[in-house]
């Protein structure tokens, strides 16, 4: 077993990759993960970043996971700290393209990025996101994990697209290929 340090370390690095996909795949403009239509949905309708609208949701999933009976460890809460700045880092950084084709390896590049970077996560067993507490909080008064999953990615995406969040093939790209691609990795 790797020494708490080390796993901290990917953890931290894991976390910071998480992010700049997640900038990818915005700035690819073909669609995010469901719970980055929220973010984008909240970033359109208040002016703010979409790390930002990160932030807010974060909190919000944090708090109703605490209401729940799942405190958010110190993990949970600078993992959604650094998110966000990765987020909006990376938004700063990236080309905003309009050809097609280099939006479409932004979206790949997102989407490998986001995937690598849950695999760090998971690896570390460091401390669960703010969505995962959620799960978590729902597992625990005996609902099973895949309804449970199902149904917060649906309310997420549902609440964005309400507020015209950036859903697209990306979103379908994520919301299929990543229980896939996680049970490889």
């Amino acid at each position: 077993m790797a020494s708490l340090t080390a796993r901290v370390s990917v953890y931290l690095v894991s976390i910071t990759v998480i992010g700049f996909g997640v900038a990818a795949m915005v700035a690819a403009d073909l669609g995010v993960a469901p719970n980055d239509v929220l973010n984008t949905g909240i970033g359109e309708t208040f002016g703010i970043g979409v790390g930002t609208a990160a932030w807010i949701t974060g909190v919000i999933a944090m708090a109703l996971a605490w209401a729940l009976g799942r405190r958010p460890r110190i993990a949970t809460v600078l993992g959604s700290v650094i998110v966000g700045f990765s987020i909006n880092g990376g938004l700063a950084l990236l080309p905003d393209p309009t050809a097609l084709a280099p939006r479409i390896a932004l979206l790949a590049i997102g989407l490998g990025v986001i995937w690598a970077g849950i695999t760090g996560v998971v690896a570390t067993d460091v401390g669960a996101g703010p969505l995962e507490l959620v799960m978590l909080s729902f597992m625990d008064r005996g609902l099973g994990i895949r309804w449970v999953r199902w149904g917060i990615e649906l309310t997420l995406l549902l609440l964005g697209l309400a507020l015209g969040g950036a859903a697209g093939v990306g979103t379908v790209l994520f919301a299929f290929g990543t229980g896939p691609v996680l049970a490889l990795t």
